[in-house]
C-alpha cells in the first residue's frame, strides 16, 4: 500500500511542478516504454523524469490546460491491485473517484474534486505497472492525445 502511496506522492509531485513550470517545447518524447510526436498546442514542461524503478513523463495543452501524466514503475503489482488501492488512497483525500472497472486488461476510473476531472488508467505486464492520468476540464482533449500514443509494449497502455 505504500508503494502505491509513493507513486500518488511522484503524480502530485509531477503536477505541482506542471502549475509552476514555464513551457517547454518538445516534439517527439522517446522512453524505452513509449515513443509520442508531440502535436501542435501541446508541450512537455519538464523532461521525463526517471529514477528508483520509476519513470513519469508530463503533458499539457496550450488550448485548455489539460495535462496527461504517464507513470510506469518497476513492480509486478497486478493492474487491479494499483487501480484499487489508488482509488481509495483518492477517496481518503477526499477526492470523488468511481471503483475501477475493467477493459481489455486495463482498468479505468474517473475523478473530480471541484471544477477538476480526470480519468486514470491502470496497466500490468506482469514486470512493471503504468498509471496514465488525463486531467482538465474535460478529459476530451487528453484522449486525443493518448490516441497518438506509441507504446512499446502494448500491456502496459490503455487502447484508444
Amino acid at each position: 500500500m505504500s508503494f502505491v502511496k509513493t507513486c500518488g506522492k511522484l503524480v502530485l509531485a509531477g503536477l505541482v511542478t506542471l502549475a509552476l513550470s514555464v513551457p517547454a517545447l518538445a516534439q517527439e518524447v522517446t522512453t524505452k516504454y513509449f515513443s509520442l510526436d508531440l502535436p501542435d498546442g501541446w508541450t512537455q514542461p519538464q523532461p521525463v523524469q526517471e529514477g528508483n524503478g520509476a519513470l513519469m513523463a508530463i503533458f499539457q495543452s496550450k488550448k485548455d490546460g489539460s495535462a496527461v501524466t504517464v507513470t510506469v514503475v518497476a513492480n509486478p503489482m497486478s493492474a487491479k491491485d494499483v487501480a484499487t488501492q489508488t482509488a481509495a488512497n483518492m477517496k481518503q483525500g477526499g477526492v470523488t473517484v468511481s471503483d475501477p472497472v475493467e477493459k481489455d486488461g486495463v482498468y479505468e476510473c474517473t475523478f473530480s474534486q471541484g471544477q477538476g476531472k480526470g480519468v486514470s488508467y491502470f496497466a500490468s505486464n506482469g514486470k512493471e505497472f503504468s498509471v496514465t492520468t488525463v486531467l482538465g476540464p474535460n478529459t476530451d482533449t487528453g484522449t486525443e492525445l493518448l490516441k497518438k500514443f506509441k507504446p512499446a509494449d502494448a500491456k502496459l497502455f490503455p487502447k484508444f
